[in-house]
């Protein structure tokens, strides 16, 4: 696709060649220094490598571009490849820089995923870097070999064809002329119909069209399904009871295999450390890798809608079983809307627990609402009777011991056969221990030999023990998690708060976040922070380069205008604000400040040679808008079978694609009349400070 955009606006095969050069020959580099850092072929570095494709070639685009005009003019190919190269030098150089300075930040990030985003990072470092050496030596060689005069022939369609393309990019490219001279006269109207745009984006994103959560799940055909039965329930009947739901499951068409696990996970998501006979875990894989599954009635539906539809028809025939489901996307994550309630007061704890379960419960989204600390299950409880005890020669200690060994056993002893040793557990018949009549019954033996029945010693209460006893900096707390199902946990997270914001927790009640949302709060923060300071490394760099404080200024007017086109592809497309999305619009910023950078370059030389600012300005956005179109155009088209991607958890890399193309679009368009504007306004300042 890229190499196709360059013939398009080269007009020759040759030309072509030579950029598509570029491509294979930086990505070689990238291998290497993948192999020195020890690093995979992984998601993140093949990311990296699809999404730079269309940036590679920019270098190399800007200079044979220039050494085309060269050439044209009537140079020798020599001469016109080193005029060439040496005029757009620093322009080479600047736009490659501000490419690598995004993502230098990233490097020192210590966040949740810190390691895959550093991949993807020193990667496009890497690559992008070898792509400046590629285009200041590679490319004019090339050109100097094969490179010729611009006399296409139409001798054949495809000919005529490109004749006719280069007509019609003259005529844009003049009629661009025309409509930024009116702009330059006109800064008030274009300046008002800008800031309408950016309010505008501002009150879309403030719809809720799209929402937010830490990584999308990506739909990958498999998802968890989990039972928990009555408290009473024994393991022998959740085996029975759970063989039937997974015979029922395994019917379904759709179905590939189930994984099940009796009496609850003991480690990993959902489990405490340790199982439980009242719970069950399936794993639920589907027979189909594609996002959209066949259902019974023929109707496209997505992993989600099926795990809906069976567990209403599994609520239908397996009554009285608590069911939980969710999906089993990229990264394997527990319920991703978790926080923990503290406080001096166990009871006050629980209440506002309880409060707000119920309230998350009627939440849109919120599904599988539950508390860390639940009622137990039923016991019987011994409470002896001190001064009885002490009558009848007893105590605390050997009253416990004897309770113990009769309803849990003693298994101190051993016995040794033929060198194996087998362990001995001493308790009392299940007969003799089923019910409270047989504890009140059960004889303890006192020092001095004589029988006496635990009801002559202690009274006997049934009451239900706590599930669990959770602290938190000492103090009581319980956990409240929830699965997020139809819409992301972010936007669910963001319900939450706003009712705790509008209804706040009573005195003495800390509430602190975990799982998913806390890992969010800090990635998005830190994501946050290198937006600014990329910004000002990008500020820094171009700084350095044209030594003036006030131009590079001018160029940063490209990154503002490129969120307009980025937030309008997120919400056209649909994609959720995720990790990746700040990241592509990191990349997004070193992107678009290119075209602003070709601009005021190109005007700096013409100014001098000799022209007047307002002259100068003009000639150099005209004659710099076709490299702009070219690498901004091969950039976008190179995005597009990553925006597009459909296959198996492809959900998280389309919202990347679709900020950087979205934003390389809008920054085009409002770019090419935004910088040249700036720059005519500061110069003009300048020129009347000077005159004084």
């Amino acid at each position: 696709l890229v190499s196709l955009v360059m013939l398009l606006f080269l007009r020759s095969y040759k030309n072509a060649l030579i950029v598509a050069v570029a491509i294979p020959t930086s990505l070689i580099t990238a291998f290497g220094t993948m192999w020195l850092l020890g690093y995979t072929l992984n998601l993140m570095t093949l990311l990296a490598m699809s999404l730079v494709i269309g940036v590679l070639v920019d270098d190399a685009t800007v200079v044979l571009e220039n050494i085309q005009r060269h050439l044209d003019m009537g140079k020798d190919k020599r001469k016109a490849a080193l005029d060439g190269r040496m005029e757009v030098g620093y322009s080479a150089v600047s736009i490659t820089l501000v490419d690598v300075v995004v993502f230098i930040p990233i490097l020192f990030l210590q966040v949740f995923v810190a390691d895959m985003l550093k991949q993807f990072s020193v990667v496009i470092i890497v690559t992008v870097l070898t792509s400046l050496l590629v285009g200041f030596t590679l490319t004019p060689w090339l050109a100097s070999r094969i490179g010729e005069k611009d006399n296409l022939k139409p001798s054949n369609f495809f000919n005529r064809f490109l004749l006719w393309f280069e007509k019609q990019l003259d005529h844009f490219i003049n009629w661009y002329g025309g409509t930024l001279k009116w702009v330059l006269n006109h800064k008030l109207i274009f300046t008002g119909f800008v800031f309408l745009l950016f309010i505008g984006t501002a009150v879309m994103m403030r719809q809720g069209i799209i929402g937010k959560e830490l990584m999308a799940t990506g739909d990958q055909g498999k998802f968890r399904l989990a039972l928990e039965f009555d408290k009473n329930i024994s393991i022998e009947q959740n085996n029975k009871v759970s063989e039937k739901i997974e015979t029922y499951i395994l019917q379904q068409p759709e179905v590939k295999s189930v994984f099940s696990n009796i009496g609850g996970p003991s480690a990993g998501m959902g489990s405490l450390g340790v199982g439980s006979a009242n719970k069950t875990e399936f794993s639920i894989q589907l027979k189909t890798k594609s996002e959209q599954l066949k259902v019974k009635s023929g109707d496209e539906v997505s992993t989600e809608a099926f795990m809906r539809n069976l567990r209403d028809e599994l609520q239908e025939k397996f009554s009285g079983v608590n069911y939980s489901i969710s999906a089993l996307g990229l990264v394997p994550k527990t319920a991703p809307i978790e926080f923990t309630l503290s406080g001096s007061d166990l009871n006050k704890v629980m209440q506002t627990g309880n409060d707000l379960k119920n309230i998350i419960e009627k939440i849109p989204g919120a599904d599988n609402v539950r508390l860390s600390v639940e009622t137990g299950s039923p016991e019987l409880k011994v409470i002896p009777d001190k001064e009885k005890m002490q009558r009848l020669g007893l105590n605390t200690a050997y009253v416990g011991m004897n309770l113990r060994t009769a309803f849990t056993g003693n298994d101190d002893a051993t016995l040794t056969e033929n060198g194996t040793e087998f362990p001995i557990r001493i308790w009392l018949d299940k007969f003799n221990r089923q019910n409270e009549d047989d504890i009140k019954q059960l004889n303890i033996v006192n020092p001095m030999g004589v029988p006496i029945e635990v009801s002559q010693i202690a009274s006997i209460e049934k009451d239900n023990s706590p599930s669990l006893l959770e602290r938190k900096d000492r103090q009581p707390a319980v956990t409240l998690t929830a699965d997020a199902l139809g819409r992301p946990s972010g936007t669910v997270a963001d319900d939450v708060i706003n009712h705790i914001n509008k209804n706040p927790l009573p005195e003495g009640i800390q509430m602190t976040w975990g799982s998913d949302i806390k890992r969010q709060n800090e990635s998005f923060g830190a994501l946050g922070s290198v937006l600014l300071i990329s910004f000002v490394l990008i500020y820094l760099i171009m700084v350095a380069l044209y030594n003036s404080y006030i131009y590079p200024f001018v160029a940063l007017f490209a990154i503002p205008v490129a969120a307009i086109g980025a937030f309008l592809a997120l919400n056209l497309s649909l994609n959720l604000i995720s990790l990746f999305v700040l990241l592509g619009l990191i990349m997004l910023m070193g992107l678009v400040t290119k075209n602003s950078i070709l601009i005021v370059d190109f005007t700096n030389q013409m100014k001098a040679e000799g022209k007047h600012y307002k002259e100068a300005i003009v000639l150099a956005s005209k004659g710099r808008m076709r490299p702009i179109l070219m690498t901004t155009l091969s950039m976008a088209i190179g995005m597009l079978p990553i925006a597009l991607a459909t296959g198996t958890s492809a959900e998280w890399k389309n919202g990347l694609a679709w900020v950087i193309i979205g934003g390389l679009l809008s920054s085009l368009a409002l770019t090419v009349y935004l910088v040249p504007m700036v720059y005519d306004l500061v110069d003009s300042i300048r020129e009347k400070f000077n005159n004084r």
